[in-house]
């Protein structure tokens, strides 16, 4: 059945506290992200009771509901309640830790530009797999256009991180803009790349060093935080009257220069040390590094401190070309995590745990682990273990080969593939396709061999049929055709209380004959003046339901025939109900008839015997497993 997410948002707020103890809120990927003014006030416990939530949990200071691939509609329904996605975080009496705070920044900074460096550096990826493939010339006018399409948000970083700093930061997004336009000005640009033979510029006796911040990432970061406290400063000594004209101005007189001759210089430098180290690691160290990146990495995810590494990831890639580090481990580790949930898929004998299973794993594969992990793997221990210990193993192996992705994907799976592919050498994409397939198939082995404590359903029992007897099997209840007509897909009925399965499992007729005959031997329980419904209790216990047309019972009987009454007992291919279908359909009305089991849950299955075709009365239509 689908979440409603509307009842899902009004769930959360209520229990973080309500809206008024929001100061801000924000998704990622598959999280819903909260600062709250007391957390406190969290009931986390009903939090993850909370149909549609997987998991809930505190980061630092930072509150997460984990939601998975809908967390978009989760919070636009969150959006609506808090009025506009943030309170005033200063309004917060609680102080973060120095890692918090540097976690939850670099989170609500770079997670609304993750779509377009995504879609970005997917686009550079499969340019370069182009060129090596000799599909496209490096020469050509078409390169440089895909190129520039996919590389344009990378150079120009500076202004999509000044906007979301901005917001983060809760001061002028467009003063922002204006510090990231004065840093990327040609003139400076044109004397840091050596078109122009510049070492420095003079602003009133201050030597301005040549810094080229194209695609750099600390360096307007540093701005923006400074322009919040410039600018506070001057609105508080600046004149009502003259505020409007002077205090932008005066603002960006201090800051930009600052930026220049201080703030930028620094962060670059600070940016350059980190990128530097973590290269220099992974070239002494790379096997190990790659092991123990790879096989924390849920965790790392888990904690949301993955966030903290873009910036890292940005800057590596804007001074060398690559990044050796995060996106590699990220491939691995999130293949891992798939995998063992396809095992689990497989092994497990509760039903509705194996169809979640592989759904989570088939998200893992594309690049969404939350799922797989909270929901499947943690929940049965091992396979989470056997993840870990292959992305371990895996990831040791692309250290070895220095593994490297040469663009920037937001959602690192099957699809982020070709930015690990070099446009000098087919190497680098062998080793990571090869990577990624043995960490789906290492856990996946690992899980079936070994196995895990399996998950019982709410009756305390698992809900797959193990081998049966030939006894067993006939206390199965096979449902034969009522109809005659085309068999039509339950999910395609154009009645949400029908195709959403909440009366139950079972399939549609589109009728070629008006007569209803009785699928089962059992006793009629439901016949309605309007006789467009039979409901039919078999002799074993299933109950059921025949539903003829959309809308039928504003007949009223029109058009309808009975040849039965309620606790009539009958048997298979009795006639229970005639029908004309062609006034039926004159009247506007859809004769698509369902046949439902309406006591599904009884039953460890309902099966359809026929999915699709022609079907005549008495055809094996459905049969209930035991």
């Amino acid at each position: 059945m689908a979440v409603n997410y509307q009842d899902l948002a009004k769930d959360v707020i209520k229990n973080v506290g309500g809206k008024e103890n929001v100061a801000t809120a924000w998704n990622c990927v598959t999280r819903l992200r909260f600062n709250l003014n007391d957390k406190d006030a969290v009931k986390i416990d009903e939090i993850k009771k909370i149909d549609g939530v997987m998991g809930a949990q505190f980061s630092g200071d930072q509150f997460q509901v984990v939601i998975g691939n809908r967390v978009g509609d989760a919070f636009e329904e969150v959006d609506k309640i808090v009025g506009g996605g943030s309170g005033d975080g200063a309004k917060s009496g609680q102080k973060q830790g120095i890692l918090s705070l540097v976690m939850d920044t670099m989170s609500g900074i770079f997670t609304p530009i993750i779509p377009a460096l995504a879609g970005a550096g997917l686009l550079k990826g499969f340019t370069s797999l182009f060129v090596v493939l000799g599909w496209l010339s490096d020469t050509s006018e078409t390169y440089s256009v895909l190129y520039a399409i996919g590389d344009g948000v990378f150079f120009f970083l500076p202004f999509f991180l000044a906007v979301t700093a901005a917001r983060k930061l809760k001061t002028s997004e467009f003063l922002a803009l204006a510090i990231a336009g004065a840093m990327m000005y040609p003139t400076f640009l044109d004397a840091a790349r050596g078109i122009t033979e510049t070492a420095s510029f003079d602003f009133f006796g201050i030597a301005l060093p040549v810094v080229n911040y194209s695609s750099s990432v600390i360096p307007i970061i540093l701005a923006v935080i400074l322009l919040k406290y410039v600018h506070q400063g001057v609105k508080k000594i600046m004149p009502d009257t003259l505020t409007f004209m002077f205090t932008p101005m005066i603002t960006l007189l201090i800051t930009v220069p600052i930026t220049l001759w201080v703030v930028g210089p620094l962060g670059t430098n600070v940016g350059q040390v980190i990128a530097n180290f973590f290269v220099w690691l992974f070239n002494v160290a790379g096997p190990l590094a790659g092991a123990l990146l790879a096989g924390f990495m849920p965790l790392i995810i888990m904690t949301g401190m993955h966030y903290a590494f873009t910036p890292v990831v940005v800057q590596s890639i804007s001074s060398f070309g690559f990044d050796s580090m995060v996106q590699p481990a990220m491939l691995i580790s999130n293949a891992a995590q798939g995998g063992a949930a396809f095992a689990v898929g497989i092994r497990t004998k509760n039903k509705a745990f194996r169809q979640l299973a592989f759904s989570a794993g088939l998200s893992a594969i594309f690049g969404i682990t939350e799922p797989a992990m909270y929901g499947i793997n943690m929940k049965v221990k091992k396979p989470f273990y056997f993840a870990m210990i292959s992305a371990a193993i895996l990831g040791g192996v692309g250290g070895y080969f220095t593994l490297s992705a040469f663009g920037l994907s937001g959602i690192i799976g099957l699809f982020a593939l070709p930015v690990f592919s070099d446009s000098s050498s087919l190497t680098n994409l062998i080793v990571a396709i090869s990577c990624f397939a043995l960490a789906i198939v290492l856990p996946f082995v690992l899980t079936l061999v070994f196995g895990f404590e399996d998950v019982e359903d709410e009756d305390g029992v698992t809900t797959e049929p193990t081998a049966k007897t030939a006894t067993e099997l006939a206390d199965d209840l096979f449902i034969v055709a009522p109809l005659k007509g085309n068999i039509v897909p339950l999910e395609t009925v154009p009645d949400q209380t029908f195709s959403s399965g909440i009366m139950g499992k079972g399939i549609a007729i589109e009728p070629s004959e008006g007569k209803v005959v009785a699928p089962v031997a059992g006793e009629i329980t439901v016949l309605p003046d309007s006789k467009h419904a039979i409901g039919i209790v078999a002799d074993d216990g299933a109950e059921i339901l025949i539903h003829v047309g959309i809308d039928t019972v504003t007949l009223g009987g029109k058009y309808f025939e009975a040849a039965v009454k309620v606790g009539d007992h009958v048997e298979a291919g009795d006639l229970l109900v005639t029908f004309d279908k062609d006034k039926i359909s004159e009247s506007g009305l859809n004769t698509v008839t369902m046949v439902i089991v309406t006591n599904s849950a009884d039953y460890l299955d309902v099966v359809q015997s026929k999915t699709n075709g022609d079907i005549d009365f008495g055809d094996q239509l459905l049969f209930t497993v035991k």
